[in-house]
């Protein structure tokens, strides 16, 4: 088999495979996971800074 017999198919799977990624992404179920997965630099930034301030040191 070449480029000849799978050449012509080839866009129409591409086609269909963006329809489908494109879907995915924007059903309403996938928000949450979306968000959480965006926000996750921001929460280790926020340990991070958490610990600098406490500098070590524990409360008595």
């Amino acid at each position: 088999m070449s480029y000849e017999v799978y050449g012509p198919y080839l866009p129409v799977i591409m086609l269909i495979t963006f329809i489908a990624l494109f879907a995915w992404v924007l059903h309403p179920k996938n928000k949450k996971k979306f968000d959480d997965a965006a926000n996750l630099p921001f929460e280790d930034e926020e340990k991070a800074t958490g610990d600098k301030a406490d500098n070590g040191r524990k409360e008595k």
